[in-house]
């Protein structure tokens, strides 16, 4: 008894179950391979309207809101009593404002500007009394103004007229504030008025 060569058919066979099984198995990379970047596309596709979302909402915050116009004219008057308050400060440290021919100040000239300094350190400080927020966005005003400072070289005349458009400024802006804010802008213009007389007899009496 001989056995027989496998015939062709069987041989084939053989090689069909072989390619079958790697093709079938290539057959099974390629569907997971598919499945994966569909997968993928799918996921992509579902995450795009959140990103997209988040965008827009990003954008449509935009810049923070301005601040009331109460809060800016405020803060607009601390600027302003703080740059008086540094101009009075640097006159007084020099002995006083200068004369009008550059003459140094007389003693009633410079207890005038004293006074008055003083006169302003309390505006400034209700002023400042009034304005409330974080400490790091900062109040304005809380430091003297770059240029602010050059009252040595000022004169008695030049302080009157000073004093007479700091009241006119506070009471041009008296319209649209709360009453109570409204109230210590028309105070602080009488005070800073009735300055101007002060300083124009200090001036006489050199």
């Amino acid at each position: 008894m001989h056995l027989e060569p496998p015939g062709a058919d069987e041989v084939d066979g053989a090689e069909d179950v072989v390619v079958a099984g790697n093709g079938g198995s290539g057959a099974g990379h390629a569907t997971a391979g598919g499945l994966g970047r569909r997968a993928l596309l799918v996921a992509s596709a579902a995450t795009l309207p959140v990103l997209l979302t988040a965008c827009q909402g990003i954008e449509a915050l935009g810049a923070p809101p301005s601040a009331p116009t109460d809060v800016r004219t405020l803060r607009a008057a601390i600027v302003r009593e703080a740059r008086l308050v540094a101009s009075y400060t640097a006159a007084a440290t020099a002995g006083g404002p200068s004369g009008s021919s550059g003459s140094s100040a007389s003693p009633d000239t410079a207890t005038a500007i004293a006074e008055v300094l003083a006169d302003h350190r309390q505006h400034l400080a209700r002023l400042r009394s009034r304005l409330i927020e974080p400490t790091a966005s900062g109040s304005a005003g809380a430091t003297a103004p770059a240029g602010a400072g050059g009252g040595a070289n000022l004169t008695i005349g030049q302080f009157e007229q000073a004093e007479q458009a700091a009241s006119d400024w506070l009471i041009a802006h008296l319209a649209g504030l709360p009453p109570t804010l409204a109230q210590l802008f028309a105070s602080i213009a009488a005070s800073e008025a009735t300055h101007v007389p002060y300083l124009q007899s200090a001036r006489r009496h050199r």
